[in-house]
């Protein structure tokens, strides 16, 4: 009898481990993705609800979203499995961040947003999506364009993520697809997946990249190639923004650093370009924000210790931007540029 008990307890702790591990509910994630087609709107479609009567695009961007505290008790122990089960969150609600970048998103009610990733804390499971993201951006949801970012991938596959957005979140799973506005190429990449030349996001981007001609480019992902905080893994940001910049990139957007910057036009390597370069703004205000650090020559402007979302007009030569404090209102950084022509010759 003793020996069954012991078995009994031995089997209920490893279906306990296997389950709080997320390989199950990960592994039942993809088969239902085989049979099950993403549902919802594209991106394309959501895109193209942003567009005015002039042919100019307005997008909103911020990553680092939504953070809730942990309840005490048996739910913060086995969060997963009490939520399968459908006991109480291991998540309180109430405490949820980010109320004032959707308040403020909601002034602009047809345009696209585009996450930066790192949209919930702190490891992308179902239960932090249904229970601290939906509860304060549920509502925008509709219109979010999303790239994910590293904490999506602290669950295998980043399946809370891609069950969350499901169509919105591009094709098979893969973090990575293409929108397009008038005069402009829109790519949401990502930077938790190999990058490197050859790879297949690579040769993506690469061909894609070959199948439009003189065209305003804009890309998205979660770590920034070029910051004023240069943080550990970040080589495929890396290898992206120098894929990007060299086919003649107007705009890098990055989450990750949990501040407001903007730089100097980069060439490939980061550097402020002799010549036309690439804007990298790094977003990461969307719920969470860091404290000051010293400034690098390269950024022309940078703002700490405010939430808030950066406002794209996206037209068919140039663009305009504003990052707008979530709290007041009040734009505390803005300016215009003309885009930069595409350079096919560098897509071979």
């Amino acid at each position: 009898m003793l020996w069954k008990l012991l078995a009994s307890a031995i089997l209920l702790s490893v279906a306990l481990v296997t389950i709080e591990s997320g390989w199950v509910t990960y592994v039942l994630s993809e088969v239902r993705a085989l049979i099950i087609a993403p549902h919802g709107p594209t991106p394309q479609d959501i895109l193209q609800a942003g567009i005015t009567e002039n042919d100019t695009t307005v997008v909103l961007a911020a990553g680092d979203i939504a953070s809730c505290d942990e309840r005490s008790g048996l739910a913060d122990k086995l969060p997963n499995t009490m939520y399968l089960l459908g006991f109480e969150s291991a998540l309180d609600p109430t405490s949820a961040m980010a109320n004032e970048t959707a308040a403020l998103a909601s002034e602009w009610p047809d345009a696209a947003i585009l996450a930066l990733g790192d949209t919930v804390y702190s490891k992308g499971r179902p239960v932090e999506y249904a229970d601290c993201f939906d509860p304060v951006w549920g509502f925008l949801k509709p219109r979010i364009l999303p790239t994910p970012g590293n904490h999506e991938y602290k669950t295998p596959g980043a399946f809370g993520y891609y069950d969350y957005f499901g169509a919105q979140a591009g094709p098979e799973r893969r973090g990575w697809y293409v929108a397009t506005a008038p005069g402009w190429l829109i790519l949401s990449l990502n930077s938790e997946a190999d990058a490197s030349p050859g790879s297949p996001q690579s040769d993506w981007l690469r061909d894609r990249l070959n199948e439009d001609g003189e065209v305003c480019i804009l890309g998205f992902y979660h770590k920034p190639a070029h910051s004023l905080r240069a943080r550990d893994g970040r080589e495929n940001a890396v290898n992206l923004f120098r894929q990007l910049q060299q086919a003649g990139a107007s705009v890098v957007l990055n989450g990750h650093n949990h501040f407001y910057e903007r730089t100097a036009p980069l060439d490939s390597y980061g550097e402020i370009a002799t010549g036309l370069g690439t804007v990298a703004f790094t977003v990461g205000t969307g719920g969470v924000i860091d404290d000051p650090i010293p400034k690098l020559p390269a950024t022309e402007a940078a703002i700490f210790g405010r939430t808030g979302l950066l406002r794209l007009d996206l037209r068919k030569s140039s663009y305009r931007w504003a990052y707008v404090d979530a709290l007041t209102g009040n734009v505390l950084d803005a300016g215009s540029r003309p885009c930069n022509p595409m350079r096919l010759d560098s897509l071979d």
